[in-house]
């Protein structure tokens, strides 16, 4: 029995080692394996952020546009007896356009003037005639005065012959009733010439207002047929032309459009989520063929159209080459600007397919974000986010296992 636990014991000798190696062994794997994990030096050393400020930037297209656009219209039917302009051609202010001939407008001008004219002498001999009564009046009223004057020194001289005796007080008495009825004269002649002046007066009033009457009339009409004479009432272009020489138009027929050329402006689109970085009078640059614009923002239509909005862009000083309707794209620069935050690619980069950001603070500690990055440059890579600090760690995702550190000693 005793012979049999020895050699019992024996054959467990072996069987101990192994496990002893076996778990020497485990552990040494384990051991490579942490060993392997921990993140070399050369990922451990701080990379510099460069920050770059640049201006915010709003693009966007859209077309020139006129501030004025006249549609001239024929004032009055009629024909068209002279064309001066051709459609594209540059017009001044006051440039005559278009000439129209109304015959009936004539015609009635014609009538005008002769009634005017036969109106004008009728007036000068009803003038005449109140001024020929009015001197009748006056001649009239100092003839009675001058009987009345006559019948005082006879009314006198027989005062003073009744009282010496040689007449009798009823020669006195008829005397002194030729007065008294040449005074009544008198009084009657004064009231009739102040009512003939009232009447006189009247009268002009009634005449000059058929004179004004008819020149009224015939200033309407002359001015009509001025509108026949179509003058352009700003500095522009002719946009359309749609009228022909010798041409019969009616009333209210368009003939030209005329697009000002002075006062321009851009309306843009911008996509519709720039809408809160847009304000009035930002600057702005209007980029064309022929050369770049400055413009301000005048006006925001905030209706959303396809995703887009509409911003109105004052143009400073419009070039001469600059035309309505020209296709063009604007720059807005937004008062917030832009930091880029930029750092330099690891030797190794392209060694690993991810790498991970971490954060550097102030008291040196390691903080995994989840900030991507992407390459602009052939050694430079830019961060999608911004970071407070000055300083990252870009490790690869092998060995980004830990959501912080410390960093001690790293600077």
């Amino acid at each position: 029995m005793e012979e049999y636990l020895i050699v019992k014991q024996q054959k467990k000798i072996p069987f101990i080692i192994g496990a002893l190696l076996l778990l020497i062994a485990l552990g040494y794997s384990i051991k490579v394996v942490l060993l392997s994990n921990e993140i070399p030096a050369r990922y451990l050393k701080p990379i510099l952020i460069s920050k770059i400020s640049s201006p915010n930037i709003l693009k966007g297209i859209g077309t020139i546009e006129p501030t004025q656009k006249e549609l001239l219209s024929a004032p009055l039917k009629g024909n068209i007896t002279a064309l001066t302009i051709r459609e594209g051609q540059i017009i001044k202010k006051g440039q005559v356009l278009a000439k129209l001939v109304n015959y009936e407008l004539e015609q009635e001008i014609h009538t005008a003037n002769y009634e005017q004219l036969n109106l004008e002498s009728q007036v000068a001999i009803d003038k005449s005639n109140l001024a020929i009564k009015l001197s009748q009046a006056k001649v009239d009223l100092s003839k009675a005065q001058m009987a009345l004057q006559q019948q005082l020194l006879e009314l006198n001289a027989n005062n003073i012959l009744m009282e010496q005796g040689i007449i009798s007080a009823i020669r006195f008495k008829q005397s002194e009733m030729l007065y008294k009825q040449s005074e009544l004269e008198v009084n009657a002649k004064k009231e009739e010439l102040n009512l003939f002046k009232g009447a006189f007066n009247q009268q002009l009033i009634a005449l000059n207002n058929k004179m004004s009457i008819a020149k009224n009339k015939l200033n309407y009409l002359n001015k009509r047929q001025e509108q026949l004479t179509l003058k352009s009432s700003f500095d522009g272009i002719v946009s359309q032309h749609l009228a022909k020489l010798g041409q019969a138009v009616t009333q209210g027929q368009p003939l030209f459009e005329l697009i000002e050329t002075d006062n321009l402006l851009a309306k843009i689109q911008v996509p519709q989520y720039s809408s809160n970085q847009l304000v009035i009078g930002q600057h702005a640059d209007i980029i064309t063929p022929s050369g770049t614009i400055k413009a301000k923002v005048e006006y925001i239509d905030t209706v959303i159209r396809d995703g887009a909005i509409n911003v109105f862009l004052n143009i400073e000083t419009p070039p001469p080459w600059l035309r309505s309707s020209q296709a063009i794209e604007a720059h807005i620069y937004s008062e917030e600007s832009i930091t880029v935050q930029n750092i330099k690619k690891p030797s190794d980069f392209d060694s690993h397919s991810q790498w991970k950001v971490y954060e550097i603070t102030p008291s040196s500690k390691a903080i995994l974000t989840h900030i991507n990055y992407k390459s602009i440059e052939q050694y430079t890579l830019s961060l999608d986010e911004p970071l407070k600090g000055n300083y990252v760690l870009l490790i690869p995702a092998d060995y980004a296992t830990e959501n912080n550190f410390d960093l001690k000693g790293a600077f």
